[in-house]
């Protein structure tokens, strides 16, 4: 691939890693490229209150049999008696991967909206003829590790090239590398149809005082005469972690007694005091904005890592230990990136993969995966306006993403990406020039800025320089309205295989719940997807 000039290095990088969020460097795994696509072929999304009507009965139906299971209920902040009620497919007890459909209920219990994507059910084999011992020993084979860096399998039904495969579905990594591949094992000749890079990273580089030097307050606790990093004031918990580089612990998840501390509770350690408070201020905008909980709406504890390698330039949500990690930065053709806790929209960005993952858990590949990392930058985006002054500078919000990493701040150059203009990194801005090789996971980083520029459209409004289509956009004054639309469409009516189509159907349909299905807002939300050539 053609790298533009301007492009920085950590984009580089991200270009050249198979997956992975800001910045993840180049990482070496010994799984061969998968070319092969992932997709749910049958897509819902009813339109009226029969449409509806009708589904619940087929839901009904299908969880009578086994086909339907529910796996998650979630309450709606907006319109309290209403839920959201998520099911899996099952084919004869086995799950299909990605396949769920979501139906919206009011406070009786009927059925208002009804989305989602299903496999064909057709007839296929679901007993296995691998046991899952010899899924892991040909996982740990193939990639050369030991056997206790391969997770425990769980078997499911791929939908593979239009086609559904029994398969064994599992986690590896090598306890050297910061790659965490979801594998899938054929539970019947013992190939490995399928794989992705399932690290979700960032796309770069009680009084405390932040990595650029920013006083700022920091929730702690008192453990006798030491001062720890563990918040306690906030409903969900939040510990940082100072790993003092010890890579081994970090790496088999010896955490105990890392937990950050300071003997006088006047904090110098920049990185541990930006990923702390920035962890906080994420979950305080989450609960204020969008009355959300935590990541997993239930105050779960919220855990950061921090100096866990020094030679690491990126940061990266781990799906599977539920964690955020903060890579410590580093000179990059010639220019010195800070710790990447230092800048809020990289911590709220790696934050808002969890709350992804505990909605509508998008599948890390493809317009799914580009949808995940859209929701994370327009997420960060709205942290950052949240606690931040408008304007250009250092600590000031803005539709750049990763702008405060350098030392040099010149954000054309030193950013990640643009939600106002995505060309600049030579991302596109409308979908008929998305990206549709196999790098990137399917262009996940390259491809989010179709949605991210849509949100960008919806509250700055202005042209998109593609489809050259213009709209007056709800104003910065009403930035809320927008926050709210795409939030409640992500996470509401959203599910794992979704696509871009997807997105618009589900934030048209929540600026409908919202607004009214004639208001203003609902009109510049379609017109904003319009313009970015998403239909």
């Amino acid at each position: 691939m053609k790298i533009n000039a301007r492009t920085s290095a950590f984009r580089f990088a991200n270009r050249l890693a198979a997956g992975g969020g800001l910045g993840a460097l180049l990482m070496v795994h010994a799984l061969e490229a998968a070319p092969r696509r992932m997709e749910i072929d049958q897509a819902v999304f009813t339109t009226s209150r029969g449409e509806a009507s009708s589904w619940e009965q087929r839901i009904a139906a299908l969880s009578a049999r086994g086909a339907l299971r529910l796996v998650r209920e979630q309450a709606d902040p907006d319109f309290p008696g209403c839920r959201n009620l998520r099911f899996t497919q099952h084919v004869q007890d086995v799950p299909v991967f990605g396949a769920q459909i979501v139906q919206r209920v009011d406070a009786n219990g009927r059925a208002l909206v009804v989305c989602g994507r299903l496999a064909t059910d057709d007839v296929v084999e679901t007993r296995p003829l691998l046991t899952p011992e010899q899924a892991v020993r040909i996982v740990a084979r193939s990639e050369g590790l030991d056997e206790s860096e391969v997770s425990s399998p769980d078997l499911t039904l791929a939908p593979l090239d239009g086609r559904l495969v029994l398969a064994y579905m599992l986690w590896s990594r090598a306890s050297r590398s910061y790659s965490l591949q979801r594998v899938f094992v054929d539970a019947m000749s013992g190939e490995i149809p399928f794989h992705y890079e399932d690290m979700r990273t960032s796309a770069v580089v009680g009084v405390g005082r932040g990595v650029w030097s920013d006083a700022k307050k920091i929730s702690v606790t008192r453990d006798g005469s030491i001062f720890t990093a563990e918040d306690r004031l906030r409903p969900s918990r939040i510990l940082t972690y100072d790993m003092r580089f010890n890579k081994t612990a970090f790496d088999f998840g010896i955490w105990e007694g890392s937990i950050a501390s300071d003997s006088d509770n006047d904090w110098t350690d920049g990185a541990v005091v930006d990923a702390h408070v920035y962890a906080g201020w994420t979950y305080d905008y989450y609960y204020k904005r969008h009355g959300r909980r935590g990541l997993d709406d239930s105050d779960m504890t919220l855990r950061n890592f921090v100096h866990f390698d020094p030679n690491y330039m990126n940061a990266f949500w781990d799906p599977r230990r539920q964690t955020v990690n903060y890579g410590d930065g580093g000179y990059v053709q010639g220019v010195y990136y800070r710790p990447l806790a230092s800048a809020l929209d990289v911590v709220a960005h790696e934050l808002s993969h969890g709350v992804t993952d505990f909605t509508w858990s998008g599948i890390y590949l493809n317009e799914s995966g580009a949808l995940s990392e859209t929701f994370s930058d327009v997420m960060a985006t709205a942290v950052e306006f949240f606690f931040e002054p408008p304007g250009h500078g250092r600590n000031r919000a803005d539709y750049w993403t990763g702008e405060d990493l350098s030392e040099v701040f010149d954000p054309p150059r030193h950013a990640i990406r643009s939600l106002a203009n995505p060309q600049i990194f030579g991302d596109p801005d409308h979908y008929s020039l998305r990206y549709r090789g196999n790098a990137d996971n399917g262009g996940v980083h390259i491809n989010c800025g179709i949605g991210s520029h849509a949100f960008y459209l919806l509250v700055e409004g202005g042209r998109d320089r593609t489809s050259g289509l213009s709209l007056t956009g709800l104003g910065a004054e009403n930035r809320d309205k927008a926050e709210r639309i795409f939030y409640r469409g992500f996470t509401m009516y959203l599910f794992p295989s979704a696509t871009f189509a997807d997105a618009r159907r589900a934030t048209v349909r929540a600026a409908e719940d919202l607004f009214g299905a004639d208001s203003e807002e609902v009109r510049q939300t379609s017109a904003a997807w319009s313009a970015v050539g998403v239909e």
